[in-house]
């Protein structure tokens, strides 16, 4: 379900004196459609972490289309990756991607995606956002084309309703998208300590 408003959270409670858990934000959308740039924006933003793309990483590394169960290394990665950063996350941890990017390639490369993949594609976000593929691509030597890109952004959004994910889009330029999250973002409830 792709929307303009946050998912309804409800606070969590947190033990006295116990600082709230950082939430989990995870940029979507197909190459060259703004995720680390604004990944990066929101963080110095935030003032907390954020999780680099490692499908990007591996790419650069090994080169060439991944094999189904590389690409399922990748996404199994991206999560161990966001884990281990939790707890250096303040209030919120922002992912370059997340493993229904990995799906996204596994289906559009192999026509296919082992089920683990399909889990990991469905792991809880408190919030997803979509950036559209609304400016011209950049190519910088590890990216396919417009074409790709306008068919991962379609196949993102048949997941994500197929799998029931909420999720916002966000459009512009990086501005833009900024000032759409701002209030967003402190909508969220925080956790809360209990009575």
């Amino acid at each position: 379900m792709i929307t303009t408003a946050l998912p309804k959270a409800s606070p969590s409670p947190v033990p006295p004196g116990a600082a709230p858990p950082a939430r989990r934000l995870c940029l979507l959308g197909g190459e060259s459609a703004g995720k680390t740039t604004l990944a990066q924006a929101l963080a110095d933003e935030l003032d907390t972490v954020w999780v680099a793309e490692y499908g990007r990483e591996r790419w650069l590394e090994i080169g060439g289309t991944f094999s189904l169960d590389e690409l399922l290394h990748v996404g199994q990665e991206q999560v161990a990756r966001e884990d281990a950063a939790l707890s250096r996350a303040r209030g919120w941890l922002v992912c370059d991607t997340s493993p229904l990017t990995t799906l996204v390639y596994a289906l559009l490369d192999h026509g296919s995606a082992p089920e683990a993949l399909h889990t990991l594609a469905r792991r809880h976000y408190d919030l997803r956002l979509l950036c559209a593929p609304d400016f011209g691509f950049v190519q910088d030597g590890a990216r396919r084309d417009d074409r790709f890109r306008a068919e991962q952004h379609a196949l993102t959004l048949e997941l994500l309703q197929r799998y029931d994910l909420p999720c916002v889009l966000v459009n512009g330029d990086l501005s833009q998208r900024l000032a759409q999250l701002r209030p967003l973002l402190t909508a969220l409830p925080q956790p809360s300590a209990p009575p």
